[in-house]
């Protein structure tokens, strides 16, 4: 005797369809967001001409800096901030890798089907935002030690100049600092990827957030600048890799912490927006 029809639609049959179309977790979305970064192409081009820009143009500003005949000894009084020359340029990399992992989805459509796939939007940013840390900050942790052995080692060629050792004051805290706020730099660009949702215009407003405001501050009156300058976030949070604390800056925790707070806003913001608007 077959079952009643309402029987099949019971809990038995809403176990079924569960089954059938399984609800995804975060490691599911995790394990997505994964396979999408590390097979865009523009994830290993960027990583790849960002570590050699980084470490080669620190090299060569390193070298040019000792090997010129107009420097006295006294010429590099931070040679720890001369070896990590190059990290501007990266920096900004990595703000445009963040950007192009959220907007790369909107400007191909595919966003509307990821979003089909797992409806909670916030749990997508998550999962995205965790990938790019994870992945931005093993690289970068890599490149800064390359780069300061690299580094390291054009110095000692020149005995004249300071050549810094790892375990010396704060040097290696200015070495893993780079790693922390080059992944902070990247969730940077991410949030306002993700505010803005075009790939120019989030390229646009990380460089702005870098470089721009910050040479703005340059024109204002001292009275005005300094206490600006000292909590800008890019600012506050560079301090981690400086040896010795800056005159009119915060010191390397609460400027790492300021920069932390000024990302967890814009995450937060990219969250809100991502909820409310389409896809």
């Amino acid at each position: 005797m077959s079952a009643p029809a309402h029987a099949l639609s019971g809990p038995s049959g809403a176990a079924a369809s569960r089954a059938a179309n399984p609800v995804p977790v975060m490691t599911d979305t995790l394990r997505s967001e994964w396979t999408k970064m590390r097979t865009l192409r523009s994830t290993k081009v960027t990583l790849a001409i960002t570590a050699f820009l980084v470490i080669g143009l620190s090299a060569l500003i390193t070298w040019a800096s000792v090997s010129s005949p107009h420097h006295g000894t006294q010429a590099i009084t931070n040679p720890v901030g001369v070896i990590q020359s190059g990290w501007g340029l990266g920096w900004l990399a990595f703000e445009v890798l963040g950007v192009l992992v959220v907007t790369n989805e909107y400007s191909s459509g595919m966003i509307a089907s990821t979003f089909l796939a797992t409806p909670k939007r916030v749990r997508v940013l998550a999962a995205k935002a965790a990938v790019l840390s994870v992945v931005v900050g093993l690289v970068s942790l890599v490149m800064t030690f390359v780069n300061f052995y690299v580094g390291h080692a054009v110095l000692s060629a020149y005995p004249a100049f300071p050549d810094p050792a790892l375990g010396a004051n704060n040097v290696l805290r200015a070495v893993l600092g780079m790693a922390l706020t080059s992944t902070l730099m990247a969730l940077i660009g991410f949030a306002l990827g993700a505010i803005v949702r075009h790939t120019a215009g989030g390229i646009t407003a990380s460089v702005a957030v870098l470089f721009v405001l910050p040479l703005v501050l340059q024109a204002l009156p001292t009275s005005w600048r300094n206490p600006v300058e000292e909590y800008w976030p890019t600012q506050a949070g560079s301090q981690l890799e400086q040896v010795t604390r800056q005159a009119h800056a915060l010191t390397a925790w609460w400027g790492t912490g300021d920069l932390a707070l000024f990302v967890a806003l814009l995450l937060v913001a990219a969250g809100y927006l991502v909820t409310r608007r389409d896809a």
